[in-house]
């Protein structure tokens, strides 16, 4: 029987979180956003409100990963990648299992990391939009605080990813990826 739990929370962290986070961030661009966000946050909310967010919510992780995939994978990380026919080298010798086990351990982070840098992005540039624009601590520190959380999603989903590759492509090739 398939394991459904590492799949399941695979696609929760790889979509649906950045997708919520994403969402947020577009409240701060769009005050429609915010008012899909008011019933869910209501403690008498039901399950209708609940499932259309997290459907929508899923929508945007989609279009955070469609992002995170020119960012990271055709500028960041273009010099790492699989061999081109990675799913025929797949289906000899059981290798299968193990190339998923590395996607759920390294690729799904990776996605998760490179969703919310995108995100955030969304977030700070609707933050910094909605500013008097008066340079004060506060501004300040919310900008070093972006700066430092950004270089960490982005560090954390390029090193991911590096790894994911390294992986991946030792279980496929059985030879060791030193780049």
């Amino acid at each position: 029987m398939k394991d459904l739990t590492s799949t399941s929370f695979g696609y929760l962290i790889a979509f649906l979180l950045p997708g919520m986070f994403g969402l947020y961030a577009l409240s701060f661009w769009f005050p429609q956003v915010e008012l899909l966000l008011h019933p869910v946050l209501n403690p008498d909310t039901t399950v209708g409100p609940s499932l259309v967010f997290l459907l929508i919510a899923l929508g945007m992780g989609l279009c955070l990963s469609a992002a995170r995939f020119f960012l990271f994978e055709q500028f960041l990380c273009r010099k790492h990648h699989l061999p081109p026919n990675v799913f025929a080298l797949l289906t000899a010798d059981g290798k299968l299992a193990p190339f998923k086990a590395v996607v759920d351990e390294h690729y799904r982070y990776h996605q998760f990391y490179g969703g919310c840098a995108v995100a955030l992005w969304i977030l700070f540039l609707g933050w910094w939009h909605g500013q008097d624009w008066m340079i004060s601590e506060q501004v300040s520190y919310r900008g070093l605080g972006f700066i430092l959380l950004e270089t960490l999603f982005v560090v954390s989903g390029r090193d991911s990813f590096i790894k994911f590759i390294k992986r991946g492509r030792t279980i496929v090739t059985g030879e060791q990826h030193t780049k």
